[in-house]
């Protein structure tokens, strides 16, 4: 494949906090040696440490604030596989809420208007960003149902918990590091019975602009918990235009279009926002509640998939639609014949034991 132009290599950075010989980073590895190779140019690996590289395509592990997008000698989105956002808090789940009031606690930067108007795509909840601001929004949701609480980058499942009552809020509030809210901020949501989380998406790599509709599913870790357990992805090629225009049921032609008008607004709001890597996790329940959970502006657990498919449009030009999906097992089982397994954990420990992804046309 021919090298693409600007570029003289891939780069990887570390940024999350993650155990440097864990699943993550293993995985994050292997998908900075994948688009190296769809792209045709030599892989430098995975950096620990800032360097600024203008010739470099970079692929960060978490979303880039400017000010590290700058670090890294990157000017425009197309430098990233990811996204580069001219705030912190547009990386997390806080943005997806409205305050509790106007005047509420907020970090710099903060657009409420927006905040209101994704009211149309997503659940009802709030931000917040101190304990008052807290309590004061469980008291309001908890009006209509059950509650959930969710720490703004949790992954996976994991970091959120259904508050009962408001006793249980102060002890979640109590566990929490003394400036956690002011510096990072919560969400608070309606709890849903019953759901189905989608995923909605689009990338552009190595010239190839892929968008797609799919499902997630939960596993049971080696803790017995529920946790992320991969995506089945229905891709297509082109944007997140051309996925709504082509042929939807009416569950997949909402769940889309609650991720298109979310992503626009967020577009629209921040004209210095860049994005090459969109992924919204979008909910529907058996009541019929639909909206936007979360935004992932990052690789993430379906990056191989989605590689996966700008592979195969690179190889046939001619294809105009496939099916990939990744998967993530625990505990004795075992990948199917004709996997791609691009992580086996050394040892039965905490963490996914095998994870892999297919594909089909």
């Amino acid at each position: 494949m021919p090298a693409m132009p600007r570029f003289d290599k891939v780069v990887g950075h570390a940024l999350r906090d993650v155990c440097a010989g864990g699943h993550e980073r293993a995985t994050h590895r292997w998908i900075v040696e994948e688009v190296a190779r769809l792209m045709g140019l030599p892989c430098a690996g995975i950096l620990e440490r800032a360097q600024a590289d203008p010739r470099a395509f970079h692929v960060p592990d978490d979303t880039l604030t400017a000010q590290q997008a700058r670090a890294l000698g990157i000017a425009g989105g197309e430098q990233v596989l990811g996204g580069v956002v001219p705030h912190a808090f547009l990386a997390t789940k806080v943005i997806s809420h409205p305050l509790v009031e106007d005047d509420a606690a907020s970090p710099p930067g903060w657009n409420q208007a927006l905040a209101r108007a994704l009211e149309a795509a997503t659940l009802p909840g709030h931000a917040v960003f101190c304990a008052s601001d807290a309590r004061r929004a469980h008291a309001r949701l908890a009006e209509t149902g059950a509650v959930r609480f969710k720490l703004p980058s949790g992954i996976g499942g994991r970091g959120q918990w259904l508050v009962e009552d408001g006793a249980a809020l102060e002890r979640i509030l109590r566990e929490l590091p003394a400036e956690y809210l002011a510096t990072q901020g919560a969400v608070l949501e309606r709890n849903l019975r019953g759901p189905v989380t989608y995923s909605v998406g689009e990338l552009r790599c190595a010239g190839i602009d892929i968008a797609y509709h799919g499902t997630q599913c939960a596993v049971a870790d080696d803790e017995g918990c529920a946790v992320y357990g991969g995506s089945r992805l229905w891709i297509v090629r082109g944007t997140l235009d051309e996925l709504a225009a082509s042929g939807l049921s009416a569950p997949q032609r909402r769940v889309v279009e609650k991720a298109h008008v979310y992503d626009r607004f967020i577009v629209d709001a921040y004209p210095d926002l860049h994005v090459s890597r969109r992924n919204y996790d979008v909910v529907l329940d058996d009541e019929g509640a639909c909206g936007v959970l979360e935004q992932s502006w990052r690789v993430g657990g379906a990056t191989p998939a989605e590689l996966a498919a700008v592979e195969a449009f690179l190889r046939d030009p001619g294809l105009r639609r496939l099916q990939a999906s990744t998967h993530e097992s625990y505990g004795d089982a075992q990948p199917p014949a004709g996997a791609q397994v691009y992580y086996q954990a050394p040892a039965p420990g905490n963490g996914p034991r095998f994870k892999y992804r297919t594909s089909s046309f």
